[in-house]
């Protein structure tokens, strides 16, 4: 009941009022002040508070950070997570059905495999307040299993456009720790990448890293649910066949 509460004030705190609808724009409603102002505040304030409550279902609370250097992004995240090395090494590597569980993945394909080293292809959209990016890109992988998962992204063209995100590049390590008084498994994610359309220069300044980092946090802490849901359902599967 209270997330529906919670989902029903969002989203009517998210609604433009008429007279900013009819200001001609978002830098436009900012420039005419008064309700407009107000509204574009309002926004900022109730999608960081929403983002500050993602994670609650968590067994450890997630750390997320990103930074800005000109059109470049940096991110950083880690968590501990209650679950086998091999649950979360299964999880992160299961290419093709990450659209089932991370938002924003519309399609993954495995083009190509060579022991370790594969070639990915990935569909999606990155979606920030009323924009949305369309997200395609090859990515070269590197698994060095149980450790780590490096993934940069290839240069040229794919399906004859260019690919919407510029050097990508990200690692995911895993390092077995005690959590919850059991063997667990603490995840770090880093990568830094560029859009290749800017987010507008209002959107930019007013919420650009609390957004971004909201969307970010978002899908890290997808993978850390299916983490955690995988190991929960492992006992059952495994009491059945014995």
């Amino acid at each position: 009941m209270w997330l529906f509460s919670l989902r029903g004030w969002v989203v009517g705190r998210l609604r433009q009022p008429g007279e900013c609808r009819d200001s001609g724009g978002i830098a436009r409603a900012a420039a005419a002040g008064g309700p407009c102002r107000r509204w574009i505040h309002s926004v900022a304030a109730t999608l960081m508070l929403a983002s500050g409550s993602a994670g609650l279902a968590l067994s450890t609370e997630p750390h997320v950070d990103v930074q800005r250097e000109g059109a470049t992004y940096f991110v950083r995240a880690s968590a501990d997570v209650a679950a086998d090395l091999s649950i979360a090494w299964g999880t992160l590597t299961d290419y093709e059905r990450l659209p089932e569980f991370v938002p924003d993945i519309r399609r993954v394909r495995i083009l190509a495999r060579d022991g370790n080293q594969l070639t990915v292809l990935l569909s999606g959209g990155f979606r920030l307040l009323f924009f949305e990016w369309p997200v395609q890109m090859r990515l070269t992988v590197r698994h060095e299993p149980y450790g780590r998962v490096l993934a940069r992204s290839d240069p040229g063209l794919i399906d004859g456009q260019l690919p919407t995100l510029r050097e990508f590049t990200g690692r995911y390590a895993l390092t077995v720790v005690p959590v919850a008084g059991r063997a667990g498994v603490r995840l770090d994610y880093d990568a830094q990448f560029e859009l290749t359309e800017s987010i507008p220069t209002l959107i930019g300044v007013l919420f650009g890293r609390p957004l971004v980092r909201a969307a970010l946090r978002g899908q890290f802490e997808a993978m850390l649910n299916e983490i955690e849901r995988r190991q929960a359902a492992r006992p059952s599967i495994e009491r059945s066949t014995s």
